[in-house]
């Protein structure tokens, strides 16, 4: 290619759009000729979502190449750590080289990488607890993901540098930056799927704030804010700030790079409009997401919400949507390696069963194996969900002691597990599903009893206007109510008095 101008960013920038053998052995030739300056410039351009539509193995050789080739241990560093973020269950993974490719061994690589690449021995503290954090992420093991995220964070607070950002950033302060923001992130989403919205909250606040003094020393972080944007939309959520939730979710989509990671963003606003009845966009929102992750390095991803939107097929077109989605992902390929997606994924296939079958006994055992497993991982969130959906089935099988049982187990796991805040959208979801059991044993006054004075009150302690759940239990305590002996008139007014 010739000498290179130093400051010429245009022909940086043309470098990486030739050919890939091009840009594979000219790239690394020209690293030790590169200023600080040429060397942001390749950065930010090998993180350009347009320049690598279509090319994506191209960028993980290239990220491979110079974490092996160069002799600047901050720029193999930054190398490394964009590996770690990309190196999930995809099926387009190239030969590395030396490199390990999957994700296990390449968190124990990098670790180990840590000591030699960082000057500071609390940077490779958070290195490496990154590193553990980010594999125990893919595995779904929060339990993991916890621990290791509270050492990382300890060790992020002992650096002057990541509390305080010099005005001028070199190589070094950027690894510590991308380390301590993917640090940071990881460990909010730990307390958020462990059931501690409260703490993901305090985490999630502190980072706003690094990322605004991160942003003075290095300019605009979309990845960081489409990330905090889309976190603060899961908190909101989970509480029952269904409008704010929303509101947070297409400010995280004006930082989205690409139609994969606008795909969470989508199925996340389909949640909430599943949720407000707000049926025709849901379907829309979820469908354009499974496609973008179908066509995406991760296809596996896409089971988890096939089955979710499947519970929606209520017409024959649907259905056959529903269908081609599946037919595409087994062709498609792909292995999820997360064990709680799995289990979610498994509940979502069972619900769809639950609907229309007579006899629901095969089911427990799948929902027995599913709490052991989500149980092992600390998912306790998602094992509520299982809990309740095990009541259901003892009631369908009328089978009180595990009805019992499985509703004790859940009002445990949200009384020591989950936030106060997070507590009473839970509860009205078990207790709703306790007072649907107890019907189906002939308990009909308690039944009752359980939705007015357990759903219902807590339905009374979170914000969000009233949706098609709880509307089906108003009306079913009508139901309940009059099977219970009680008249209509009465009915009325203790609810009138309870939620409106």
């Amino acid at each position: 290619m010739g000498q290179l101008l130093m400051t010429d960013r245009a022909r940086i920038s043309n470098l990486v759009k030739e050919p890939d053998h091009i840009v594979l052995s000219e790239i690394p030739a020209l690293l030790p000729d590169l200023s600080t300056t040429d060397l942001f410039d390749l950065l930010t351009l090998l993180e350009n979502a347009e320049i690598f539509s279509g090319r994506l193995p191209l960028r993980l050789k290239l990220y491979a190449i110079i974490a092996e080739s160069s002799r600047n241990p901050s720029l193999r560093l930054i190398a490394l750590l964009r590996l770690l973020r990309r190196l999930g269950a995809r099926k387009d993974i190239p030969d590395l080289g030396g490199i390990p490719q999957q994700s296990d061994d390449f968190a124990e690589y990098l670790a180990l990488k840590a000591d030699e690449l960082c000057d500071d021995a609390d940077f490779a503290e958070a290195v490496k607890s990154l590193a553990l954090t980010t594999r125990a992420y893919r595995s779904g093991d929060v339990r993991e993901m916890i621990i290791a995220a509270r050492s990382g964070l300890d060790a992020l607070g002992r650096i002057e540098a990541w509390r305080n950002p010099p005005s001028k950033s070199n190589l070094t302060d950027l690894a510590l930056s991308e380390t301590g923001h993917e640090l940071t992130f990881l460990a909010a989403s730990a307390a958020f799927r462990g059931g501690d919205t409260d703490g993901a909250r305090r985490i999630a606040e502190t980072w706003a704030e690094k990322i605004d003094k991160w942003e003075n020393s290095l300019g605009g972080l979309p990845r960081q804010r489409y990330q905090y944007y889309q976190l603060v939309g899961h908190l909101d959520y989970e509480v029952g700030l269904y409008e704010p939730a929303l509101e947070a979710y297409e400010k995280a989509l004006e930082y989205a790079p690409t139609p994969f990671r606008k795909a969470f963003l989508w199925l996340s606003e389909a949640q909430i409009e599943r949720y407000m009845g707000r049926t025709k966009e849901s379907w829309e929102h979820a469908s354009s997401a499974i496609d973008a992750i179908l066509e995406s390095p991760y296809p596996q991803t896409a089971a988890l919400w096939i089955e979710w939107l499947a519970l929606d097929a209520d017409t024959s077109d649907k259905r056959a949507e529903i269908e081609s989605m599946r037919r595409r992902l087994e062709s498609a390929g792909g292995v999820e390696i997360n064990r709680v997606t799995r289990a979610m994924t498994e509940l979502y296939r069972l619900l769809a069963r639950l609907r229309t079958a007579d006899d629901p006994s095969g089911l427990a055992l799948t929902l027995d194996n599913l709490i052991d497993m989500l149980e092992e991982a600390g998912s306790w969130p998602n094992l509520v969900t299982i809990l309740a959906t095990r009541a259901v089935v003892s009631g369908r099988l009328n089978d009180r002691e595990s009805m019992d049982d499985a509703i004790s187990r859940a009002r445990k796991i949200m009384t020591e597990k989950l936030a106060d805040e997070a507590r009473p959208p839970a509860e009205f979801f078990v207790e709703s599903a306790h007072a649907l059991a107890l019907r189906d044993v002939g308990a009909y006054d308690e039944a009752f009893n359980a939705l007015f004075e357990r759903a219902l009150e807590a339905r009374k302690k979170y914000p969000a206007a009233m949706g098609p759940d709880e509307q089906t239990a108003v009306e079913a305590l009508y139901y309940l109510g009059a099977l219970a002996g009680n008249d209509p008139d009465t009915i009325q007014k203790r609810i009138s008095d309870t939620i409106i």
